[in-house]
């Protein structure tokens, strides 16, 4: 993408701007990197942030390797929270089925006990 402007030294002449995007082929494999190193967040924060360094791969470099340490951390802790919900969830429903049998059993133990009295 490149755009006239004017230059500031001489007012008679104008300079071109040019600002470089990343191609499509580079933002994916940015992407993908960012997966294989930091899941599905980290392949979202390469891909913005080749798009934001304009596809220049040094400076892509140098913001993602300490990201990569942070967003890692950030999935792990994700991790341990949805592992803790579902071993909760695992031993509230093993809970709920030991004091259903025992409530089968006490009302079983009611019924036999009023049908021998009724005899």
């Amino acid at each position: 993408m490149s755009s006239q402007i004017p230059d500031p030294v001489e007012i008679s002449q104008s300079r071109v701007l040019v600002r470089q995007t990343a191609s499509g082929f580079e933002q994916g494999i940015a992407a993908l990197a960012g997966l294989l190193t930091a899941g599905p967040i980290g392949a979202l924060a390469s891909w913005g942030t080749i798009r934001g360094v304009q596809g220049k791969w040094t400076p892509w470099f140098i913001l993602g390797i300490p990201s990569i340490v942070g967003i890692n951390i950030i999935n792990i802790i994700l991790l341990g929270i949805i592992g803790a919900v579902v071993i909760s969830d695992d031993e509230d429903s093993q809970s709920f089925n030991f004091h259903n049998s025992v409530n089968m059993i006490t009302i079983e133990r009611m019924i036999n006990s009023s049908q021998k009295s009724h005899t």
